[in-house]
């Protein structure tokens, strides 16, 4: 903020910071103090302590009730992965393919290889892309894949005079289009869906298939979906085991592109173009090249979404999908959409994920002054004009010295997110948690993080997830205290005893004052000090779920605990489900608050009741609190896990004035004065007589109507007697008059004499 001789000059006197007391009632009654006495001349604590008896500010003290607060609140999660053994999850048959790099064959044939690994005899019907049915016929094994049932199939052939099959784009095409359509079984199922496969290929099959060999491969996966038990027991009987489509397999890397999504051999430039023209156009992201974007079904979604991605052109897009990343479209807290690419998962494993709900809750505690940002003097007589300006004079400068203590909008809401991600040890951990974000049409949660995988379910290692909470609660205290100092360092206050000043473009409020030293002896100095704001940061856990996430988005399945035992059947074996839902429960019974207490009761066990079973849950209504530095208690919901204090600036400025100690006058001059002064107070004496005669002049003329009006004639007697009228005397005939009533005067010879 800079006071540059036009700032609001109300933030000068006593009479403005007043005003601000009124406007902030959250600001406990003892922040008042420094502007009432001035800012102290000692050093120490610039937080003022108590306000006086009798100050000018007790009254609107009194006036207020400092026991609620105003807080800002910003809400997020953090992910912590549990390692489950791989032997307790439920395995299905999983059906992968790929493109063998190796050519194979003659010019004009490709193959196809149906690899078995877990005894089940692969069938296949294979399409082009004009739905024609492509024939098939034996030839000799896969000799890197000696137990496959290895097929060949016709691209193109010659007729007489042609040119020889291996010149590019000549002979008859014999299969079409740009895709293959693979409906995928086995030998004796029943009650089995076929698998269909589509595989694009980004160029006519006929070149991208030549001397190529597809294979397809049947072997029991780990889980990648919780919605696979219900498919199987959904099934009639009698019933084979189930088949689905696991996804393609990097033969290179070993990279998994589960089945939803456009392998790498099919990610073309021209693919992503076209899939970029057509979102563009229509608000729809093809999940198959986005799967990261759901711009969910409403119109306003759909715009926020195209809103969010105004700024990336087609080019810069299809540069970065190639190389790896992927185009993910969320909401932030404040419930406006944003983007990042991150990089594309490589593996389908399946896994359990705490999810922590948190809230990082900022109260105001005390107010004072706190550096000097100006000092400059007046000379006996001398006069100056000031201007003062705050950092709030532009919006460009409100955002950047926006703060998470004390304002909530989207540039601080990212700002504060950016430096949590930033704090992150692991970037890879960091990159799953934006895959495992997908809110759209719901206000989004902030991901505060991903933990490090250190707790390991069912194998009795309890609290294990405290170190991943501990970095998290350090990591976020970084942030805030970067945010903090961040926004504090350009909340800039200037003071400029000049109004020549030149005016930034852009609104600015500021105000003009004039000042004079009266005193004609001694300098008059003044010290400007910028206010500080003081606020207890609280950072509590409100909620606890549980996921299921293999680490692509589409695989998320999040419960609340009441649901955890749904969860854990839809993902485990029942030989180790028990043993996973007592560790999972173990891992919550061991949450450490703020003190180093271990808090067991978050968490509770619901006890059966009739058709309910029994099921664990966040306790509801479940509180803690914390006694900040000024004395107050807060209060919040969840458990605090970490607490702490920030210091801010403020626009506030208050100044305090005092004499220079030097006397510039000699003792003649010094006389002259304490002539004029003495002059001075026998005239205000003067007029202070005077100024009492005349009161007691208006009081007795008071007393005369009150007199005649309540018509009492022995009050009347009692005045005469004592406020005798002054007789007129005639000083001619030396006759004394006195002045009675009409009437009473002629012929009175006792009166007149």
């Amino acid at each position: 903020m800079a006071i540059d001789g036009s700032s609001r000059i109300a933030d000068l006197d006593h009479d403005a910071i007043r005003a601000r007391a009124e406007v902030l009632p959250e600001a406990p009654a003892r922040t008042m103090m420094a502007a009432d006495r001035g800012i102290r001349r000692r050093t120490g604590n610039p937080m003022p302590d108590t306000i006086a008896t009798g100050s000018p500010l007790s009254a609107v003290a009194s006036a207020v009730d400092h026991d609620l607060p105003e807080p800002t609140s910003y809400r997020g999660r953090f992910l912590i992965p549990l390692n489950v053994p791989g032997d307790a999850w439920l395995r299905f048959h999983g059906i992968s393919y790929w493109l063998d790099p190796v050519p194979v064959g003659d010019v004009g044939t490709g193959s196809l290889s149906l690899i078995s690994e877990d005894g089940l005899e692969l069938s296949c019907e294979v399409y082009d892309g004009t739905g024609r049915q492509i024939n098939l016929f034996d030839q000799a094994p896969d000799r890197r894949n000696p137990g496959a049932k290895s097929l060949l199939m016709t691209l193109r052939e010659t007729l007489p005079g042609d040119p020889p099959l291996d010149v590019p784009h000549f002979g008859r095409t014999l299969v079409e289009g740009t895709s293959l359509t693979l409906r995928v079984n086995y030998a004796g199922s029943g009650n089995v869906k076929d698998v269909v496969l589509r595989i694009e290929f980004g160029e006519q099959v006929a070149l991208a298939m030549d001397r190529r060999r597809l294979c397809v491969r049947a072997a029991l996966q780990p889980v990648t979906s919780t919605a696979l038990r219900a498919a199987d027991e959904a099934r009639p009987q009698p019933r084979t085991p189930l088949i689905y489509l696991h996804g393609y397999e990097d033969p290179d890397t070993g990279a998994e592109t589960i089945g939803g999504r456009l392998p790498p051999i099919a990610l073309t430039r021209e693919r992503i173009t076209q899939a970029w023209q057509n979102a563009r156009t229509s608000g729809f992201f093809d999940p198959a090249v986005f799967p990261n974007v759901a711009a969910g079904q409403d119109q306003a979604a759909r715009a926020g979404v195209l809103q969010a991605v105004g700024d990336l052109d087609e080019a810069g897009v299809a540069e970065r999908l190639l190389a790896g990343d992927r185009l993910v479209v969320y909401r932030e807290a404040t419930g406006t959409f944003t983007y990042r690419f991150v990089p594309a998962p490589v593996h389908c494993a399946p896994g359990l994920v705490l999810v922590e709900y948190y809230r990082l809750t900022s109260f105001p505690a005390r107010y004072g002054a706190g550096r000097t940002v100006k000092t400059f003097s007046l000379l006996p007589g001398e006069r100056t004009a000031i201007r003062i300006s705050t950092y709030k004079r532009s919006s460009e400068s409100l955002q950047k010295t926006s703060s998470i203590l004390d304002a909530t909008s989207n540039e601080t809401e990212a700002e504060f997110a950016r430096t949590i991600n930033s704090e992150q040890s692991n970037q890879a951990n960091a990159s799953q948690s934006f895959e495992y974000r997908a809110e759209i049409e719901a206000q989004g949660q902030a991901n505060w993080g991903w933990g490090s995988a250190s707790a390991r379910a069912s194998a009795g290692v309890s609290g294990s997830t405290g170190s991943a909470r501990e970095e998290f609660t350090k990591n976020l205290t970084n942030a805030v205290s970067q945010n903090t100092a961040r926004a504090s360092a350009r909340r800039e206050v200037q003071i400029d005893t000049s109004i020549d000043v030149k005016l930034e473009q852009g609104e600015e409020s500021a105000v003009e004052r004039t000042l004079e030293n009266i005193n004609v002896s001694r300098t008059l100095n003044f010290v400007f000090r910028q206010m500080n704001q003081e606020y207890v940061t609280l950072l509590h856990l409100v909620d606890v779920r549980v996921a299921f996430f293999n680490g692509h988005a589409e695989s998320r399945d999040e419960v609340p605990l009441s649901e955890l035992d749904r969860l854990l059947r839809d993902c485990l074996d029942p030989d180790h489900l028990d043993a996973v839902r007592t560790e999972v429960l173990a891992q919550l019974a061991t949450i450490t608050d703020h003190t180093g207490q271990i808090r067991d009761d978050l968490v509770e066990i619901v006890p059966a009741d009739g058709d309910r079973l029994a099921h664990a849950r966040v306790r509801p209504g479940i509180t803690s609190s914390y006694t900040g530095p000024d004395g107050r208690t807060h209060t919040v919901p969840g458990v605090i896990v970490t607490a702490g204090e920030q210091v801010l600036r403020t626009d506030g400025v208050t100044v305090d004035a005092f004499l220079g100690e030097g006397d510039a006058l000699d003792a003649y001059s010094t006389g002259l004065q304490q002539q004029a002064v003495r002059a001075k107070e026998a005239a205000n004496q003067g007029a202070e007589i005077d100024n009492e005669a005349r009161q007691a002049e208006a009081e007795q003329r008071r007393l005369a109507v009150r007199i005649v009006a309540d018509n009492d004639r022995e009050r009347a007697e009692l005045y005469q007697r004592l406020f005798v009228r002054q007789q007129i005397v005639n000083q001619i005939d030396h006759a004394a008059v006195t002045a009675l009533s009409d009437g009473d005067v002629a012929g009175r010879p006792d009166v007149l004499g």
